[in-house]
């Protein structure tokens, strides 16, 4: 993603011919690559426990909703309504064209080409772009279903049933996500990094918990692609990669939600 080489190869072959029609009618390629974010459910090998709770979903940004908390690889957690419901990256091309027409690229195909191999890191700069909170609460909530068949769940100040005995006899869980890192290693690799921070409540104590335990998260060196990919290729695969990265997040809190909880 920070060379012309990563994301997709095939859009820079035509680097001649964009250039062109941006001088000629003000047409460019879009930078900004988006879709849809597809939440995919936890399928989770844990056991069900029924020991009675309520999870609680705390904001990362004060005031702020974690399921409109988005996190980029350039500012961090930022709230955004828009980009929590999808997923991708944007390039800046701005870079791009001044590099290749001093290179001479404009004389044909293959000239845009080696430059664009040769260029380095620092002719396209990409901002990735995940909607971490929507992502983790979608795929902790079903993943709780499972694991804790009576369960409540309260996010932004709705609460939601499961079945199982009342509030007051519950155990209450307050889980925060205190930090998601993404960054690109090697070229068309995601990593990600996060930190999660659960506390666990008696039913009438809710001032103090009784358990506070952290937990952490890392994936590094997942493959989103080739530089044959398409835009739409990168997009699916950095979707694939965040579920699965929420999913085993998941798992590990719940596993040990699980052993404090007892059964």
């Amino acid at each position: 993603m920070h060379s012309v080489s990563s994301w997709n190869l095939s859009r820079f072959l035509l680097l001649p011919a964009i250039s062109i029609l941006a001088v000629g009618c003000g047409v460019t390629l879009s930078p900004v690559k988006r879709m849809p974010v597809a939440l995919v459910p936890l399928e989770t090998s844990l056991p069900p426990n029924h020991q009675p709770i309520t999870v609680r979903f705390e904001n990362t940004l004060p005031g702020k909703p974690l399921s409109e908390t988005v996190w980029d690889n350039v500012t961090g957690a930022f709230v955004d309504a828009k980009e929590s419901k999808q997923i991708g990256f944007t390039q800046n091309y701005s870079k791009m064209i001044p590099a290749a027409v001093g290179a001479g690229a404009l004389g044909g195909v293959i000239g845009g080409a080696i430059v664009g191999v040769t260029a380095g890191p620092q002719l396209v700069e990409t901002r990735i772009v995940i909607p971490f909170g929507k992502i983790f609460e979608n795929t902790f909530q079903s993943g709780l279903k499972r694991a804790f068949p009576n369960s409540l769940v309260c996010t932004d100040g709705s609460v939601e049933a499961n079945n199982g005995p009342s509030v007051t006899l519950r155990r209450t869980a307050r889980v925060r996500v205190t930090e998601f890192q993404v960054w690109e290693k090697p070229l068309n690799h995601l990593n990600l990094k996060a930190a999660v921070v659960t506390e666990l409540y008696q039913s009438d104590k809710i001032d103090h918990p009784d358990h506070v335990f952290e937990t952490h998260h890392l994936a590094t060196n997942k493959s989103i692609g080739s530089i044959m990919s398409t835009s739409g290729g990168f997009l699916k695969e950095m979707n694939k990669v965040s579920n699965e990265f929420a999913g085993e997040l998941s798992e590990k809190i719940l596993a040990a939600l699980q052993a404090r909880l007892g059964q």
